[in-house]
């Protein structure tokens, strides 16, 4: 129902947003000429508990990826056009990763941040989720991307959820069934944190191997 009040108010409403908007652009021409380039870790929000115990465990494990060394490969199905991917994330450490997905490798290093097309050898010195957006994915899939849709996912549930453990990647993975309007997602997590299967109405991601040798080879940009 329309508010009685909003003629009133519409001129004072257009004045605070013009304030508001003259405050945003003046915080963000000051974060362009100022800073060091932000990491992943400085992109993220606040890691908040969802207070769901179950919930809770896998986003513990989400949310710790970051000083993990590690290989993994996962095969990928977007739902939506049934396209079939595969992606391989590598760790070396803390400041370097390489997050391939089909013929798009995003590099993350001290010397080099790059988006680049394998098959051509061009590279576009960002991290662009564009190139990939067309699999409803980005390159933290593996990890932060995914600790944020659980905690959207439980925010919105409309059920008890459901903790279990299965075999994954020939390891043991800790899993979360979160009922939602429209069925039910899972989400499960290795101890040592990386994603190791997600099953959504949207997307299924299943690890098919993990080691904790980095692939020094999925650095190289062409």
């Amino acid at each position: 129902m329309a508010n009685p009040l909003r003629n009133r108010f519409k001129r004072s409403d257009s004045h605070l947003r013009l304030a508001a908007t003259v405050l945003a652009g003046a915080v963000l021409l000051g974060g362009c000429f100022t800073g060091e380039r932000p990491s992943f870790d400085d992109e993220e929000p606040l890691q908040t508990e969802s207070g769901d115990e179950a919930v809770d465990a896998i986003l513990e494990r989400l949310d710790a990826v970051a000083p993990t060394q590690f290989t993994a490969q996962y095969e990928i199905l977007t739902r939506l056009g049934g396209l079939d991917s595969a992606a391989t994330v590598v760790q070396a450490d803390n400041s370097r990763r390489s997050i391939t997905i089909n013929n798009v490798r995003f590099i993350d290093s001290a010397d080099t941040v790059a988006t680049c097309d394998l098959a051509s050898g061009k590279c576009e010195a960002t991290l662009n989720d564009a190139r990939v957006s067309d699999l409803l994915l980005s390159h933290e899939f593996y990890g932060k991307s995914f600790a944020r849709r659980l905690r959207v996912d439980a925010n919105r549930r409309v059920g008890d959820t459901n903790s279990y453990t299965i075999t994954q990647a020939g390891q043991q993975v800790l899993c979360v069934d979160v009922p939602v309007s429209g069925g039910t997602v899972s989400y499960c997590a290795l101890d040592s944190g990386p994603l190791a299967r997600y099953d959504g109405n949207d997307l299924f991601i299943q690890m098919t191997s993990m080691t904790d040798v980095p692939d020094e080879s999925k650095f190289a940009t062409s």
